[in-house]
């Protein structure tokens, strides 16, 4: 279950950050900033805890 749901947090950051890109070109950089900051705030998180 934890694999499944890593995926899918995976493939919505994915997501989430190519669309920001190609919002970017359009001259719109604040979902491109909003999902950065959101996947730096989620690897610090969730990836640098302490087993």
């Amino acid at each position: 279950m934890k694999f499944a749901l890593a995926l899918l947090v995976y493939a919505v950051m994915a997501f989430v950050l190519s669309w920001g890109i190609l919002l970017l070109i359009a001259g719109k950089p604040w979902l491109l900033i909003a999902g950065s900051i959101l996947f730096i705030v989620a690897f610090a998180k969730i990836g640098c805890i302490t087993h």
